[in-house]
């Protein structure tokens, strides 16, 4: 599901940005084994403005970062912000792309992001099968996102369009993830309104 246009406009504030570089990546690098391993190809599910690709880039050291979104216009606008940059659009790829249905081949990203998207796809457990197809064995799936509580509630829904049903917490979230062959190394639930999840592709029995 697209954003509306009250939550485009919150999304791309420098706040949030701020936010991100500042508060959400280290906690989310703390997570991280060390020393950090190397990755060549990192896929962000839901690119929006492109502040993700920063993070993904300065932080976790990616090589490569292909960027998606359900919506053009993110995409455009995340392909336009990155144009303008100093190093340009080198080693950065774009592409519009459903998360259920992700047009990348089996095992081709060591690293995938997911920064506050699932909360937005309807068949987020189908998104969590595609991160597992996408990923090299051993990859890992760095995830942030809110829950149903933070979500399905009046003001939210007054606020912001977010689909209502079959939606998630942090426990189930969790057990998804390891029904698609993942295993937990890190998580942290904040009174199940959001929570940040290190998972790891492994083979499964």
């Amino acid at each position: 599901m697209k954003l509306n246009p009250f939550e485009k406009k919150l999304v791309r504030h420098p706040l949030r940005f701020w936010l991100q570089n500042h508060i959400e990546a280290p906690l989310l690098t703390s997570m991280m084994p060390k020393p950090m391993a190397c990755f060549e190809q990192a896929l962000e599910i839901g690119c929006g403005f492109g502040n993700g690709i920063h993070l993904i880039r300065e932080h976790f050291g990616a090589g490569r970062v292909t960027a998606v979104d359900i919506d053009p216009e993110m995409v455009a606008a995340a392909k336009g912000r990155w144009q303008g940059s100093p190093h340009g659009l080198k080693d950065i790829d774009f592409a519009i792309a459903d998360a259920t249905r992700l047009p990348f081949g089996d095992a081709q990203f060591d690293i995938v992001f997911d920064f506050a998207v699932f909360h937005h796809i309807p068949d987020w457990q189908m998104a969590i099968e595609e991160v597992a197809r996408v990923l090299k064995p051993d990859g890992f799936f760095v995830i942030e996102d809110l829950y149903r509580a933070a979500i399905c509630n009046p003001l939210s829904r007054r606020l912001f369009e977010h689909p209502q049903q079959n939606r998630f917490d942090h426990r189930e979230f969790l057990a998804v993830l390891r029904q698609a062959g993942f295993l937990i190394l890190c998580e942290r639930n904040v009174f199940n309104l959001a929570g940040m999840v290190l998972a790891q592709k492994t083979l499964r029995l």
